[in-house]
């Protein structure tokens, strides 16, 4: 990746002697034919390549130990005077039943974006995006009529490079889990690093309402060039009762063990620009953002996605670092968004366009039943602000067949379920009101008048809230210029949006947030409950540009001590991790391992392997034990081995304990 920026050190410095360059408001939407350095006979031409879905990643390891433990106290920590904690102590949360363990590796791949080139960029598990994972809700047999969820541990290896090769910075790297009520110390804070050479073993609790999150890096000030290089995939928390109960369209395991078709994917959308030779170019414009003139689809520029005429569910990210989208159908036809960022809606909402910020995800249906043989696209009609190009106005196709496969899944109802528990929340009920102005100052990117630098000098003490653990408030979200908007992000909680200057949220708001798109000159009122988990929590823009240049804050819910302290309660170790398995009771063996299993063929055209900086398989293959889902076949998924009828164990080799 090559840059023809400053540093933000650099920046910093210049800033100092009060010749910096300022990142100066834009206005209305920008148009430019191109930002790469390719030549227009090597742009990649729209609607030309195949789609493709990110593989599945099935777990190392499982087992079925019900117990409430998320790691120890650190064994060099000095217990204080009036402190009860102590070396060892068990650190406790919700309630799980079973754990599934993955190992998460990050390091250098070449994949195949622009035809004819390689191009270098950092993956998960050599895969870009990274894969998917996915975890289910179970009947909990304790508590008849109730679902309890399964503990994620993922063990991440950060196998980087020891600099950047052309921006030079050191590649450290903070695993997000965006979406999860995670412990502090698993929540990827910005200060929480793991350099290369080193793991961290990251455990997610599982315990919210059914949706979907992704995870992506978000260490401290490099945030947007390690998303930009490919660090980012999704994950899906399913109730897969629910899911067959409202008959909507979803990834069934046991059709893709049979290589049947599917009827749900992952839509990642992102955009970057080329250098001349097919490298990741990385201009953000004086700090106002990064905006590229290829708009990819879960890494493949303008895909064409071949699917039935029947009903499909998309889960829509946007990955971008910080190009907004408004979506349409070049039909007209209607999206029906049945979930927002925290899960299901009540009501879904039938809509033609909507506006999708970074890091927002919205889940929609759409139905092709009278399009037999027809094309049709997914297009971008932008969004104030914005650098667009000749084409970001589109986005991917569809091209539909003639036939269906199933049936199955194939409704699209308007009535969900229960409210989300936060959508049931009344402003009456707030205990208190607050105020947060996102802004520019002095050449930095600010929430209310700090930056997370300000926050580093305090010894990580500022906060912009305390409140105690359960309590209801309001903030009122203010971003009071015309040249830039905002995604504003709230890491631990969901929340509601009351009002987008004092008028009801749009359409695809009514449902239960954790990202919200603070408009020019707009004052956003949002309604939340500060549940789950105690400790520090970060608040930030999610353009990653204005993140890394410093526009981070956070807050404090309850108490703050070792059991979850951010950065000291798990840190990072040397290299090399130990094996990822379970250790299980005396007189129990332990079952094998997944078997590493090459990528099962696609019905699609793939990309070909091609000379990569490391060995192993390359991004364009599926990481061991996965699958890949395709929109007319599904490639056969590994099962795991489990460790099944176990009493509590007591440690595991990875130093984990369930």
């Amino acid at each position: 990746m090559e840059t023809p920026s400053l540093t933000r050190r650099d920046v910093l410095k210049i800033s100092a002697a009060g010749t910096a360059a300022m990142a100066l408001p834009l206005q209305g939407v920008l148009q430019a034919a191109t930002a790469s350095q390719l030549p227009a006979s090597k742009m990649p031409v729209p609607y030309t390549a195949a789609f493709k879905a990110p593989p599945v990643l099935e777990p190392l390891h499982k087992d079925d130990v019900r117990s409430n433990i998320y790691g120890y106290v650190p064994s060099d920590y000095v217990p204080e005077a009036g402190n009860a904690h102590y070396p060892g102590e068990a650190i406790r949360g919700s309630e799980y039943l079973g754990t599934d363990y993955y190992r998460i590796t990050e390091g250098n791949v070449q994949v195949q974006l622009i035809p004819g080139m390689w191009t270098k960029m950092w993956g998960y598990n050599r895969s870009v995006p990274g894969p998917t994972i996915r975890t289910y809700l179970q009947a909990d047999p304790n508590n008849p009529g109730k679902k309890i969820s399964r503990r994620t541990v993922m063990q991440v290896l950060n196998e980087l490079p020891a600099r950047h090769p052309t921006l030079g910075y050191v590649p450290w790297t903070s695993m997000h889990l965006h979406g999860s009520p995670s412990k502090p110390q698993y929540d990827g804070y910005a200060g929480d690093l793991t350099n290369p050479g080193q793991w961290k073993a990251y455990q997610y609790p599982n315990n919210c309402t059914p949706r979907t999150l992704w995870y992506h890096d978000h260490g401290v000030h490099h945030t947007a060039e390690n998303v930009y290089m490919g660090l980012a995939a999704q994950y899906h928390l399913v109730d897969e009762e629910l899911e067959k109960a409202l008959g909507i369209p979803r990834w069934d395991r046991d059709k893709a063990a049979a290589g049947k078709p599917q009827y749900e994917f992952p839509l990642i959308l992102s955009d970057a620009m080329f250098t001349s030779t097919g490298q990741l170019l990385f201009d953000d414009s004086s700090q106002s953002g990064v905006y590229g003139d290829v708009i990819m689809v879960n890494g493949v520029p303008w895909p064409n996605m071949k699917v039935e005429p029947r009903k499909y569910r998309f889960r829509v990210l946007n990955g971008s670092l910080a190009r907004g989208y408004k979506l349409r159908m070049s039909n007209g036809m209607p999206f029906k968004v049945i979930a927002t960022d925290g899960g299901f809606m009540q009501t879904a909402q039938e809509v033609t366009t909507f506006t999708i910020g970074m890091a927002e995800r919205y889940e929609i249906i759409l139905d092709f039943k009278d399009l037999k043989g027809a094309k049709v696209q997914l297009l971008n009609d932008g969004v104030a602000n914005a650098k667009d190009f000749d084409h970001t106005g589109k986005v991917m196709q569809f091209e539909v067949g003639k036939g269906v496969t199933s049936f199955d899944g194939n409704l699209s109802p308007t009535q969900l379920g229960p409210a989300h528990p936060v959508m049931g929340l009344k402003a009456a009920d707030r205990s208190a009101i607050r105020t947060m102005k996102l802004h520019r100052s002095n050449s930095m990117w600010q929430i209310n008048d700090m930056t997370w630098d300000d926050v580093v000098e305090s010894e990580y003490e500022y906060t912009f809230a305390n409140p105690a653990k359960d309590a209801i408030e309001i903030w009122d979200v203010k971003n009071e210029s015309g040249g830039w908007f905002h995604p504003l992000h709230i890491h631990l909680i969901d929340f509601k949006v009351l009002t987008r200057n004092g008028q009801p949220p749009r359409p695809e708001e009514k449902g239960p947030k954790d990202v919200v798109y603070v408009g020019e000159n707009e004052t956003v009122r949002l309604l939340m409950r500060f549940e789950h988990e105690e400790g520090r929590y970060m608040i930030h823009c999610h353009n990653l540009s204005h993140e890394d240049h410093d526009m981070m804050f956070q807050y404090q819910v309850g108490h703050h001590d070792i059991d979850c302290d951010s950065i000291k309660a798990e840190p990072a170790k040397a290299l090399p991790a130990p094996e990822l398995t379970p250790v299980l009771p005396a007189g129990v063996s332990p079952t094998p391992p997944v078997a590493e299993a090459p990528a099962a063929p696609s019905a699609e055209p793939t990309e070909t392997a091609g000379p990569t900086e490391t060995t192993g398989p390359t991004a364009t293959s599926a990481p061991t034990g996965t699958s890949a889902p395709t929109a007319t076949s599904a490639p056969t998924a590994t099962s795991a081995p489990t460790a099944t009828s176990a009493p509590a164990a007591t440690t595991s080799a990875a130093g984990l304990t369930p």
